[in-house]
Parts: C-alpha cells; structure tokens; sequence
C-alpha cells in the first residue's frame, strides 16, 4: 500500500490503480462496444449536454479541441455520435448522442456498476459503508470552492 509521510494512504496513487483494475482502460459490453474510458466519458458528456459543440466536449474532457474532434469522429463512425450544422452559426458542429450511443453508454454502465458491486462483495457490509462514506466526502470536496489564499502581512514591505 503507497504512504504519504503521514502514515496514510496514498489516495492520489491508489484512485488511478482502482480504475486500472476495475476497468483496464477500456468497457467490453458486447462484441459490438468496446469503449475506451475517454470515449464513454465522451458519450457521458453529450448525453448530459445534448446539442452541444466540438469546444464544450473538450472543455468537459479536459482535452484540446483538436482531440477531442478526433475522439469524436471515431464515434460518429461506430454510429454512436451524430454531428450537426448550428443553423444559427454554420462554423459550429453540434453533438448528440444515437440510439446506439445511448444503448452503448447504458450497457458501459451497467457493466461498471456490475465490476464495482462484484468487488465490494468482497468486503463486509462495515467496509463498504466506510468506502461510500469516504468518496462522498472526496467528491464533496472535489466541488467544494477552493480556498483562496492570502499573503500574510508578514510578507509584505514596508509593515
């Protein structure tokens, strides 16, 4: 187990190994899906923001706009994605999801759901409490504002 100098875990080193070993990098639903993570958060994205442009996926993804036209297409050609012309702004590409991009994105759910629960079977009823308790405390302070940080008056000239 990674540990900080505190004698604690690790989290930063842990949460990428987690998602390694749940998932590989990539969802095998079916022979017709095999979603890599970004391509499922992709569709994720759309789905939540139906409509919206090549600038908003990115921003969501925390990619370039390049990229994430490049992820995107790949999409559009396993007939997942669907783009479409603004009519208000020619220049912009609208995304929505498919039919099958929405089957997709619930059978990717489902089976993440389904590797989650087959792991937590392996812990007692206390250790899984302790677990959800723990990451509805991370994902609130990962929404939390950041504090803003002031310089002490020691630092500054002239005082």
């Amino acid at each position: 187990m990674p540990e900080k100098n505190s004698g604690l875990p690790d989290i930063a080193e842990y949460l990428p190994e987690i998602m390694r070993k749940l998932f590989g990098g990539r969802l095998i639903v079916s022979k017709a899906w095999e979603l890599t993570i970004p391509q499922l958060r992709a569709l994720s994205i759309v789905a939540d923001r139906p409509g919206c442009t090549m600038g908003e996926l990115a921003g969501g993804l925390g990619i370039r706009v390049n990229a994430a036209t490049g992820l995107a297409e790949r999409l559009v050609q396993h007939g997942l994605l669907e783009r479409e012309a603004d009519p208000a702004d020619r220049r912009l590409v609208r995304l929505r999801l498919t039919e099958s991009g929405r089957r997709a994105r619930e059978a990717c759910r489902r089976e993440r759901r389904r590797r989650v629960d087959e792991a937590l079977q392996r812990l007692s009823t206390d250790e899984q409490g302790q677990i959800a308790a723990a990451l509805v405390l991370l994902h609130s302070a990962l929404d939390a504002p950041k504090p803003s940080i002031r310089p002490s008056k020691e630092g500054k000239r002239g005082e």
